[in-house]
């Protein structure tokens, strides 16, 4: 059976239902219902409708307020009428089968913002000693519906303070990951790198694990530049880029240092395990810019903490990269 919907808060539907079934029980109506008033859009809701269907009043309901029975009713300068199809014969009302009906504004500050209503097939006349109770039952309703507005906007306020501070925490998020991200290429940078470099060899000195890294450097990088533009320049930095991001494992750390110098670190691996990765590299790297019709390769130094000390791996993979290009570029150097 699917769930009834709803058109107030709770808070407001408990405390108005019990007053909504009092009203029937003073004024003998087969319906009574709570309306909101929208003054700027012009319109009136059913918010709660208590009683017998046989008027077919339904909850969630909304109408112009120039088709409104309660303006009709206000205009005439009545608070009930129990002949409404001969007093308003063209109205929503008497199509709906009234021939009952009474309404009293919901007032709040001095401004209406809804009313309290009943209705009847039957010819009901409210005696002025009911109405009197009726009216301290619309000032009832009048600060539970206030209270609910409140409520409402006060829940409305939360949720864009919240969108806020969520959109707050994404900028702050981006700012984060840009001052630790290389804009060309999308890798760490030189910051995040040593960041998570020290972490890393915390690592391997507490656990005894291996720890490795290659230094990558793009052959004639200045050459490129100078003959093709600088266009063509950042176009390989960032194919090699791509290369790293692709082959690095999710516990790599993959960067560039600057300029055309790029580092990849790789726990629990030693320097053969790297350079297998590091041949991968070349090879993609030199596919890539073939693609773009370019001619380039990588020269690369390895290191790791099986051979080397710690404290000197990146010393030690530079020195093996420098090697590397002292044997022709193009190649892949072990740290002696």
């Amino acid at each position: 059976m699917p769930q009834r919907q709803t058109y107030t808060s709770v808070a407001l539907e408990q405390a108005a239902r019990p007053l909504l079934q009092l009203v029937q029980h003073l004024t003998g109506l087969d319906t009574t219902f709570l309306t909101r008033i929208d003054w700027k859009a012009l319109t009136q809701q059913v918010v709660l409708v208590e009683g017998q269907q046989a008027i077919p009043v339904q909850e969630g309901a909304e109408v112009s307020w120039s088709d409104s029975m309660c303006r009709l009713l206000f205009d005439a300068q009545l608070e009930q009428s129990d002949a409404v199809p001969a007093l308003f014969p063209d109205s929503g009302g008497a199509a709906l089968g009234m021939q009952s009906f009474f309404a009293l504004p919901v007032l709040s500050e001095g401004k209406t913002i809804g009313t309290l209503c009943g209705t009847s097939t039957e010819a009901v006349v409210i005696s002025e000693h009911t109405f009197i109770s009726l009216k301290l039952i619309a000032d009832a309703l009048a600060y539970q519906m206030a209270l609910d507005q409140q409520m409402q906007l006060q829940h409305k306020k939360a949720k864009v303070a919240e969108k806020t501070i969520d959109k707050l925490y994404q900028q702050a998020q981006q700012m984060e990951n840009l001052a630790h991200t290389d804009e060309l290429t999308g890798l760490d940078n030189r910051r995040a790198f040593q960041t998570k470099f020290e972490q890393y060899q915390l690592q391997s000195e507490t656990q005894g694990t291996a720890l490795a890294l290659m230094m990558i450097d793009i052959d004639e990088f200045k050459q490129l530049n100078d003959q093709h533009g600088h266009e063509t320049g950042d176009l390989a930095l960032q194919q090699l880029g791509s290369v790293l991001a692709a082959v690095a494992r999710q516990s790599d750390i993959a960067c560039r240092l600057g300029g055309d110098e790029f580092v990849l670190a790789a726990t629990d691996t030693t320097a053969e395990g790297l350079l297998h990765l590091a041949e991968r590299v070349q090879q993609q790297f030199k596919q890539q810019m073939q693609q773009s019709g370019l001619v380039s390769s990588l020269s690369i130094g390895i290191a790791s903490t099986v051979d080397s000390p710690l404290d000197q791996l990146l010393q030690r993979a530079d020195q093996a990269l420098y090697k590397a290009k002292e044997l022709g570029r193009n190649r892949v150097e072990f740290a002696d």
